[in-house]
């Protein structure tokens, strides 16, 4: 999602991830609101495209999406679209007191769709949970919202979630090939790619869509907290990875040795995934403190779907885990796919150079899945409109 905070910068992850959440908050809770996207700019303005916030109805409201006067008239016209329950689209034209208003040089025009939300509508609520997971735990997933009904049966409003995959929640209305063409365009989307309006009327019949991507950055899980862990940590974050620590030992797992982690996962390495969906967009890292440890921990994520997994060790350690674990039934085609020893072999021995070869195969795996991707196209017979 392409959305600026008040100060201008693109939305961190952890902001998208956190409206996310509230807004499934809200509505899981049975509360009503009216979120209001800006779904179209031309010009200079004070928000860009994709900048969303909601309002309740008694007027209080999340978010910002410009202040001045624009605001206070979009949360008014949100409070009667949710009294009347019915999904708005507003244009409004910066200019004169309104750029005043906004204290900003801006003179644009700005589209903003106003769209109710029940808390009784489940479907809504699980659409919300589930894109919060994805932003949360890594992961691809696109958003698409009827912002404008076309020639047949169609209902603004109507959201369709579609998770990389092949999951998908809700519905378009429109031709059958609508949704194989967005997971086509989920498949080829780029982190930096920003939400837009596409017009399916001729092609779908469907209308105008707003077709919003979630695309969270890769997470690298690093299961012990050791030496290799404490060095390997730094520098998975400055290669732009988030970062998760697990380990049973609070005194080697905690916000002290690794401030850069998002999560501190102080669990019993046996069941440390039990209950966990990690996604397509997960880079496990094993590396306990034995043996033992690193077979139960390796199970487990190999039961998972995850972009990357490897294990420190020798290759007898390794056989003999791989043996033990083709006896509990995994197939030798799961081993294949294990990086074991881990880490590009540049002759490491030192804790520091470990991580160092461990950090550069994970960049060397991430540029291999998205390097070869190219720009997403546009849907067949879609129009951008903006």
């Amino acid at each position: 999602m392409e959305a600026r905070d008040p100060d201008g910068p693109l939305w961190s992850r952890a902001a998208l991830l956190e409206f996310l959440r509230i807004v499934h908050d809200e509505l899981a809770g049975g509360r009503d609101l009216c979120l209001a996207t800006i779904i179209g700019q031309r010009g200079s303005a004070p928000r860009s495209l994709g900048t969303r916030f909601f309002v309740r109805p008694d007027g209080s409201f999340w978010g910002t999406i410009g202040g001045g006067r624009f605001e206070a008239d979009v949360i008014q016209a949100a409070r009667h679209a949710l009294t009347h329950g019915r999904a708005v689209n507003l244009s409004y034209c910066l200019q004169g007191r309104d750029v005043a208003d906004c204290e900003m040089i801006c003179g644009g025009e700005m589209e903003v769709y106003l769209e109710p939300l029940s808390g009784s509508d489940r479907v809504v609520v699980e659409i919300f949970s589930r894109a919060a997971k994805v932003a949360g735990r890594g992961g691809r997933a696109l958003l698409a919202t009827l912002v404008a009904p076309g020639p047949v049966n169609g209902v603004a409003g109507r959201k369709l979630l579609l998770v990389q995959g092949g999951s998908s929640l809700g519905s378009l209305a429109g031709s059958p090939e609508l949704v194989g063409q967005l997971d086509a365009f989920l498949e080829q989307a780029q982190p930096q790619d920003p939400p837009r309006l596409l017009d399916l009327s001729a092609a779908h019949e469907t209308g105008l869509v707003f077709v919003d991507p979630i695309l969270s950055s890769p997470v690298v899980y690093i299961f012990g907290g050791g030496h290799v862990a404490r060095q390997l940590a730094p520098l998975v974050s400055l290669a732009g990875f988030r970062l998760v620590v697990a380990d049973d030992r609070p005194e080697w797992a905690n916000p002290e040795r690794f401030p850069r982690a998002e999560q501190i996962w102080n669990r019993n390495l046996s069941q440390v995934l039990d209950g966990e969906y990690l996604g397509s967009e997960a880079y496990l890292v094993i590396v306990t403190r034995g043996h033992l440890f690193d077979k139960e921990v390796l199970a487990q994520s190999l039961r998972q779907k995850a972009a990357y997994v490897g294990m420190i060790g020798s290759r007898r350690k390794r056989e003999l885990i791989y043996q033990a674990l083709r006896e509990e039934g995994f197939s030798q085609e799961q081993l294949d796919a294990v990086h074991s020893p881990i880490g590009l072999d540049i002759g490491a021995e030192t804790p520091e150079e470990i991580a160092i070869a461990i950090a550069a195969e994970l960049v060397a795996v991430r540029a291999q899945r998205v390097g070869g991707r190219r720009k997403p196209k546009e849907l067949k017979g879609a129009v951008p409109c903006v």
